[in-house]
C-alpha cells in the first residue's frame, strides 16, 4: 500500500537561546506579542504571515514565511523589540 504524500510541512519547535528567552520575557511583560498566522486554512499549511501586536495595535508582515524561516524570524522580531527598548 502506497502512502499518499500530504501537502505542507511540519513546523519544528524553536530552539531557545538565553538571548531569545530574555527578549521573549521582556516582550510578554510589555504587551508585545508576535504570532504566526496560517496563510490559508486547512490541516497542512506551509506558509505563514507574522502578526505583531504592540498594545492594542497590530501589524501583519508583508511576506509569507516558510517552515524553516518562521521561527528564526519570530525570534528576530522579539530581539528587535527588546533591543529597541532596552538598548
Amino acid at each position: 500500500m502506497l502512502k499518499k504524500k500530504l501537502p505542507g510541512q511540519k513546523c519544528k519547535p524553536p530552539k531557545w537561546s538565553t538571548e531569545d528567552k530574555t527578549a521573549y520575557d521582556w516582550c510578554v511583560k510589555h504587551s508585545v506579542r508576535i504570532v504566526p498566522v496560517a496563510s490559508y486554512s486547512g490541516m497542512y499549511v506551509d506558509k505563514w504571515w507574522i502578526d505583531v501586536y504592540v498594545g492594542d495595535k497590530v501589524k501583519r508582515s508583508p511576506y509569507k514565511y516558510g517552515v524553516n524561516q518562521l521561527w528564526p524570524k519570530i525570534f528576530e522580531l522579539y530581539r528587535f523589540y527588546y533591543d529597541k527598548n532596552m538598548g
